[in-house]
């Protein structure tokens, strides 16, 4: 009997090496603690755009081959439209060309198409839903503003998000304080405010996620409701397409395990097994036409736009002259340019939800292939993306050694996951497929932001660090000094600390002075 409650307490996931758990049972919600956390993140972006707008006028722009967008007439701007552009030119580099150019004209060329469609659509609609009230603001400039505070109230949502999760998956309300303070000052910052899709994909994600965590026991509408937002955020990011995983390993968990009846499924009768089987194909099948309907749909318009055996020139009455000609003079292709949109002609998978053409234009534009980054120019990019992965690694250390420490075989380590409806395991799982792809597959450059917006698992994995280096650390001195809190008196006990400082605030300010200027973080 003793050794069946061990087991069970084993399994709440209270004393996972990833988890604290200073609470008894669950942590509530604390609008104190929220509000908290709500403030950080503001003033993480009040510094963050300090910083950019002083580097982009100090530092000169260096010069790049990169996509620049369709250039607007000076004329064409009003003196608002030159100071806004000022002010926040900084956060419109790099890709936040391409989706300000998706957003204004739409897909018009072959490289826009890898980028998908939620976050540009959203920012053309609200736009034009305000933009008639200001007519001296050019709508390039009104994009522009647009999604700078659609980035600016999704990253503080993300930072309620987060506070919420963390205190569902590891009971500690401390350890939930720590990771939005790493989240406010992460080093994949620039990106969660420049025009860049990472922050409203990481309110999707974990609106998935808290869907999904909040209450273990809601069957089947939690997978629906959680399919929805993760389609939402497949069609934000292609990255997107991993969090299904999570809906997987939850109906797995209730069809293997009756946490009511503390049975198994085989200790059921032949009838409840048939049932379980059923239902779990049933709602994975509904789950996933749910998940990629948004993204089906997108890749279906974009053949039909782009594969269209209509003459090119005669595009010139569908797109604006200027796009037309930019694309003429820039060698960019249109579509219904047959000869080189090479994906036209490949069939469509009916089973995957990923647009035909997005492996095609990744490979083509962004030499997207496995090993095709590994070459000795590319080692900078690797090493700055290397304490994200470590952070990763070490993170899956901590859960193998907590599987190994609880678990005398594989078969108890299996059974121990399926009794546990807020394990970590999907969170780690996910982490390290990610970041295995990062530096197999795609541009290992984009490392530290893809892991600081798919997940929660980073931030958890560095929040635990941090507490179980300060054990006699309370709640309250978490929150001192008011400004730029914790991270000062943790800093000043250990050469490491002083080191995980460095990384998080260095990325911070120096990603912010490499991004605005055109330099490679991107």
């Amino acid at each position: 009997m003793k050794k069946e409650q061990e087991t069970n307490d084993v399994t709440t996931g209270v004393n996972s090496s990833l988890t604290g758990g200073d609470c008894s049972k669950d942590c509530p919600w604390d609008a104190e603690f929220a509000l908290f956390v709500l403030k950080q993140c503001v003033a993480s972006r009040i510094l963050l755009f300090v910083i950019q707008l002083v580097m982009n006028i100090v530092v000169t722009d260096y010069p790049t081959d990169a996509f620049q967008g369709v250039p607007v007439p000076e004329e064409e701007f009003s003196r608002a439209d030159k100071w806004i552009q000022f002010i926040f030119g900084g956060l419109a580099k790099w890709d936040s060309v391409y989706f300000l150019h998706i957003a204004q004209y739409g897909y018009t060329y072959e490289n826009t198409l890898a980028f998908f469609p939620l976050f540009p659509t959203l920012v053309h609609y609200l736009t034009i839903i305000w933009s008639w009230a200001v007519p001296f603001i050019h709508f390039s400039t009104a994009l522009l503003l647009t999604a700078l505070t659609v980035n600016f109230i999704t990253f503080l949502l993300c930072g309620q998000l987060l506070y919420a999760l963390v205190l569902i998956l590891s009971k500690s309300t401390k350890l939930s304080v720590l990771a939005c303070l790493v989240f406010s000052f992460n080093p994949a910052s620039i990106f969660f405010s420049a025009v860049y899709s990472e922050s409203i994909y990481m309110l999707l994600t974990l609106s998935g996620m808290l869907v999904l965590y909040v209450d273990p026991t809601i069957p089947f509408i939690r997978h629906v409701v959680a399919a929805l937002f993760f389609s939402f955020a497949f069609a934000t990011r292609s990255n997107g397409i991993f969090n299904f995983g999570y809906i997987i390993f939850e109906l797995m968990v209730e069809t293997i395990y009756s946490k009511s009846s503390n049975r198994f499924i085989w200790e059921r009768d032949y009838g409840t097994v048939l049932l379980k089987i059923f239902r779990f194909f049933m709602v994975i099948i509904v789950c996933w036409g749910i998940f990629g309907s948004h993204v089906v749909s997108h890749g279906s318009k974009m053949y039909r736009i782009f594969c269209s055996s209509n003459d090119t020139n005669k595009l010139v009455n569908v797109i604006p002259d200027v796009v037309y000609q930019y694309a003429l003079l820039n060698g960019l292709v249109l579509p219904c340019d047959l000869n080189n949109l090479t994906w036209c002609t490949q069939g469509r998978n009916m089973f995957n939800p990923m647009p035909m053409f997005y492996k095609n234009i990744q490979k083509k534009y962004w030499q997207v292939e496995p090993f095709g980054y590994w070459q000795w120019k590319k080692i900078p990019c690797f090493t700055m993306a290397a304490p994200a992965t470590l952070i990763i690694f070490y993170g899956c250390l901590l859960e193998i050694s907590r599987i190994r420490t609880l678990y005398k075989s594989l078969f108890d380590a299996v059974l121990g996951t399926f009794q546990c409806a807020n394990n970590v395991l999907p969170f780690t799982i996910h982490a390290l497929i990610l970041t295995a792809l990062a530096l197999v597959l795609y541009n290992v450059e984009v490392v530290t932001r893809i892991l600081f917006s798919s997940s929660p698992f980073i931030y958890l994995v560095i929040a635990q660090y941090m507490d179980s280096r300060t054990p006699l650390v309370t709640l309250d001195d978490v929150q001192y000094p008011p400004i730029f809190p914790f991270f000062p008196n943790f800093s000043r006990t250990h050469w490491m600390h002083t080191l995980l400082l460095c990384y998080l605030l260095g990325y911070f300010y120096i990603g912010t002075l490499l991004h605005v200027n055109w330099l490679p973080f991107t």
